[in-house]
């Protein structure tokens, strides 16, 4: 009997197995996000590699460009920047489908994003 069922297992295993989870990629994403006072914003978010497994975040929104550097760590993509002199950090987690749900502050309240791969 456990023989029969350990077979069943090494056999079943791989159809049992869940779907793979989705993994931060490198690439374009739309911003659709809610700065701290509420009010809504939009954009593009750029993700590159970078040296020494770090990763090179871009944000562009309206006329606005924010450069950061980033490290995922445990499924999460935490980056920091600078905005009009003061140091921010965002974080990422990634969704099922591929989009980095995230919140963002500079010291003034928290902001969130949806960043929805292109």
């Amino acid at each position: 009997m456990r023989r029969s069922l350990l077979l069943a297992l090494v056999l079943l295993g791989p159809a049992l197995a869940l779907p793979a989870a989705a993994q931060i990629r490198q690439g374009f994403y739309e911003i659709e996000g809610q700065n701290p006072d509420g009010s809504p914003y939009g954009g593009v978010f750029a993700l590159e590699n970078a040296p020494g497994a770090s990763w090179y975040a871009t944000w562009q929104v309206g006329d606005v460009r924010l450069t950061g550097l980033g490290l995922i760590q445990g499924g999460v993509l935490a980056v920091s920047f600078v905005v009009d002199g003061r140091p921010g950090i965002a974080t990422y987690e990634v969704e099922p489908d591929g989009r980095l749900r995230g919140a963002w502050s500079t010291g003034g309240g928290m902001g969130t994003e949806m960043l929805t791969p292109r």
